[in-house]
């Protein structure tokens, strides 16, 4: 018998199974610190979730509202477009304000892992 991928991961022991699907990487403007983007496909759903490296925060200014389950999309340009452009417009708020770009503004997920 042969297995596909999904049925490979059916045993009700198997939790959150997930398949790499791309990475992207880019920089914020006069912040060197690199910003990596990871999309993944629970095998048992048509969404992409991302994963990412570092969140921005930057304490003078007010994050916007995010939409719920902003980390998860139906295609790759929207899945990237919802993240990067939360990121943007928070640091484009911040220069807006007369900050000047600093990397303390990226604070890295403890949660992902560079490979």
């Amino acid at each position: 018998m042969s297995w596909s991928r999904e049925e490979a991961l059916t045993d009700p022991a198997v939790r959150e199974a997930m398949m790499f699907t791309s990475e992207f990487r880019f920089r914020l403007r006069d912040i060197p610190t690199e910003i990596i983007l990871r999309l993944y496909r629970p095998l048992h759903s048509g969404r992409l979730v991302v994963r990412r490296s570092h969140d921005l925060a930057i304490p003078q200014v007010t994050a916007p509202a995010l939409a719920a389950h902003a980390d998860e999309s139906d295609s790759e340009g929207d899945a990237l477009h919802l993240v990067v452009d939360e990121m943007v417009s928070l640091y484009n708020a911040a220069r807006a304000q007369g900050l000047t770009p600093d990397p303390s503004w990226l604070t890295p997920n403890k949660n992902f892992r560079d490979f």
